[in-house]
This record gives structure tokens, sequence and C-alpha cells, in this order.
């Protein structure tokens, strides 16, 4: 299926727009649960901590491929469960300082993303982010989007947080491209992920680009209707280079 010259192209957000580069995340999460669970009458240490966030990780990961979107809070919760912390008031202030941590992290944008923003706004297409959330809620992003410059390219933007599904939800690309007054027919999505990115949106309708920039996905599912490696490269299959 051609991809050149949509009306309207969406983007995914981690590893298509934007990256971590941290190698410290790990370990401020871990002193991060062992201070609330300290607080929360259970003294941890490290060990504890980092099991408690790989299980809240991979309950994350089950419910996530069951197509529902846990939040920060819920994370929380999890977390405080594990530890078998006996006060769990401070579940919402865990939730608090777990979601905002990318805020002071070293957060990036992709080689030539904001270029390619640039690019297809001064040529008339609108676009549009549809963004599974974990830890960083669409609050979080959507500062560190605006930090970076790029957060006002999106006429759109939707997180699963917010909206109750993740992608390959249909509901996660259908918002988005009623909120940019677009018909699937004429838009194309931008991600990594074959499973979510490209699934959903060819569930709906949607033309497929995967990007292997930071991620490339070998798995098994299918695959885009084109796949590029650069932002750059992206802009010559879509027709605006």
């Amino acid at each position: 299926m051609p991809v050149t010259r949509p009306e309207t192209v969406t983007f995914d957000c981690w590893s298509t727009v934007l990256y971590e580069d941290s190698d410290d995340a790990h370990a401020r999460r871990v002193a991060v649960v062992r201070e609330y669970a300290g607080r929360a009458g259970r003294e941890v240490d490290a060990g504890l901590a980092g099991e408690a966030l790989r299980r809240t990780w991979s309950r994350f990961d089950q419910h996530w491929k069951a197509e529902i979107a846990p939040t920060p809070r819920d994370m929380a919760h999890w977390i405080l469960e594990f530890v078998e912390a006996p006060d769990r008031s401070v579940a919402d202030e865990l939730a608090e300082v777990l979601a905002t941590q990318s805020l002071d992290r070293r957060v990036l944008l992709l080689e030539g993303v904001d270029g390619a923003l640039a690019s297809l706004s001064s040529a008339g297409v609108s676009l549009g982010l549809v963004c599974d959330t974990g830890y960083s809620p669409g609050s979080t992003l959507r500062r560190i989007l605006d930090r970076l410059g790029v957060l006002d390219y999106f006429g759109v933007t939707t997180f699963s947080d917010e909206v109750g599904v993740p992608k390959p939800h249909p509901e996660m690309f259908h918002r988005t491209l009623r909120g940019l007054g677009a018909t699937a027919e004429g838009s194309v999505h931008v991600g990594d992920l074959k499973r979510t990115d490209v699934a959903g949106a060819r569930r709906v309708g949607m033309r497929t680009v995967r990007i292997t920039a930071h991620n490339d996905d070998t798995s098994e599912h299918d695959e885009a209707d084109a796949v590029v490696d650069s932002h750059d490269h992206l802009l010559e299959i879509l027709g605006y280079r």
C-alpha cells in the first residue's frame, strides 16, 4: 500500500520521537521505592525494591498486552503491595514522583525528528501523537515535548493513561483522527512496534510506516507498509522531500 503524500501523519512517542539517554533511571526508581516504602512502614533493601519494580513492570506488560492502560497510581499501589507496606496512604505521592522523574532525566529527540515535523507542518500536513504511557503519563510527556520545542507541531496528543486503553486498541487512533478532523484513508501512522503501532493503525484503516532509527522490532508480527531507518528517510518515502 503506498504511503506517499498523506494529508495526516500520526507519530508514536518513545523510540519514534523521544528516547531516554540515561543509564541511571532504574537506580533512581529503586531509591524512590526504598524511600516511600520506608515512609509506608516497610524498610526494604535495593534488591527487594528492584524486584518490586520488575514485578510491577511485568504486571504492567500483562495489562498492556490485554489492551488495558494502567496509570502511575496503579503502579505505585502494586509496588507497595509487593513489598507488603502496611500504610498505602503514600501511594499517590509515590505515583507523582515516579510520574515526573523523566523531567529530571536526559530525554532527547531522535535525530532529524524536529526537522521532519517542521517540513511536514510547512507542507500543510496535520500531525498527531499517539502514545502508550508507563511511569511517565501524558501530562509529563507534554511538558517534555514542550521543553524540546516540538509540542506545538501536534494538533492532537493522545496518551493511553488518559484514554484508558493502549495501542493497538482502535480508540487510541480514532480519538486522534477525530481530533484532527482526519480520515484513516488519508492518514499514515509512524511508530517502532509492529504489535501496537502497525497492527493498531492498520486495524482502523491507516497506512503504516515502521521506523528503526532507535529500535528495530524483529518480532513476528505483520510488517508495516514501509520501513525507514531515519526521519530523513521518512520524509522521502512520504513524498515531502
